[in-house]
């Protein structure tokens, strides 16, 4: 069996493991059949033409992953590789054989939600710290860890197909410098082992399996900070303009399960961003609670703008939505294709 057409095995037996977890069943069945349609597109349009050795070396490098996913009998990862797993694969090829075709950056128009000079927060709107209990403590010390500044800030200026490398080592059962050589090797950064990206990639991929998940939200709760720090109307005060882990009230009451992860705190529209590793994240509770922050900014006269970070593809994002009844008419989506968006406004 060729190593393209071993693929096509590869994913079903990720996806057999994935099945096994009852709850999520409804959108691992979504994902696995988008996927496995985009995996027999790439088959057949490659054919039987002959692969270079550094693709079927990344190929390999691939199918070894799943393989370690599977080994550590791990559901929950094998659902969030069933979701990139495809794109993996196609971006890989597509960067070895038609490097021009890799995707670009898509920025917005300008006029978004949130652009134009920085003004005071509308009246009786306000936020405040989160608590100080034995979570916050904990994931404090997570967020300040310095291997995360360098990787949002790197993570912030790549291009998507640098972005889903990335994302890939980090959700590695057991990342190495081999593997990130096999990806990256093909991209036309050709990034070294001691880049940012890679270096701080594979130092989150290889912690243990809890604080590996801690850290994957941290460092998109940092990215979409960062990015939303480089907007010219925040450029006079980032810090202040731009928190984490706040409250969020309307005339001092505040009914917010929890902290949002990322806001924006000026005028004239005030932002509230959740940040999620994989789509999966992303459940009808959250729509709703976002929504609900919406309105009840619009009982006094004020426009907030809501929106959610999903640090996966926007393929996925769109399948896990589809299973989804929560409202979202209102809700900004960014995805990781489209993380610059952030920064544009």
């Amino acid at each position: 069996m060729s190593a393209l057409n071993a693929q096509v095995e590869t994913f079903t037996r990720l996806t057999t493991l994935g099945e096994t977890v009852t709850e999520a069943l409804d959108y691992t069945q979504v994902i696995s059949t988008s996927g496995a349609t985009e995996i027999e597109r790439t088959v057949a349009a490659i054919g039987a033409r002959e692969l270079p050795a550094p693709v079927t070396g990344a190929l390999d490098a691939l199918t070894a992953v799943v393989e370690r996913v599977i080994i550590a009998n791990d559901p929950h990862r094998a659902i969030d590789w069933i979701g990139i797993y495809p794109r993996l694969l196609t971006t890989l090829l597509v960067a070895a054989l038609n490097p021009k075709a890799l995707p670009v950056e898509a920025h917005a128009a300008g006029g978004a939600a949130g652009s134009g000079s920085a003004a005071r927060l509308p009246g009786g709107i306000s936020f405040t710290d989160a608590p100080r209990d034995g979570r916050a403590v904990v994931y404090s010390g997570i967020q300040a860890d310095p291997i995360l500044k360098p990787l949002a800030q790197a993570i912030a200026a790549a291009a998507p197909p640098d972005r889903l490398f990335a994302r890939a080592l980090m959700g590695d059962p057991e990342p190495d410098a081999a593997t990130a050589a096999a990806y990256f090797g093909l991209l036309p950064t050709h990034r070294a082992p001691n880049d940012a990206l890679v270096v701080g990639a594979l130092a989150i991929g290889g912690k243990a399996a809890q604080s590996n998940a801690q850290y994957r939200g941290a460092i998109v709760e940092a990215t979409t900070a960062e990015l939303l720090k480089r907007r010219a109307a925040l450029s006079r005060e980032p810090e202040r303009m731009v928190r984490r882990e706040r409250r969020f009230a309307v005339d001092g009451a505040s009914a917010d399960p929890h902290p949002f992860d990322v806001t924006v705190e000026t005028g004239p529209v005030p932002e509230l961003w959740d940040c999620k590793w994989g789509a999966r994240g992303i459940d009808d509770s959250l729509l709703a609670e976002l929504e609900d922050a919406r309105i009840r900014a619009a009982g006094v006269g004020v426009r907030i703008a809501i929106g959610i970070v999903a640090f996966d593809t926007a393929a996925t994002v769109a399948a896990r939505l589809s299973v989804l009844r929560g409202p979202r008419e209102q809700t900004r989506i960014i995805t990781l294709d489209t993380l610059a968006r952030l920064a544009a406004g």
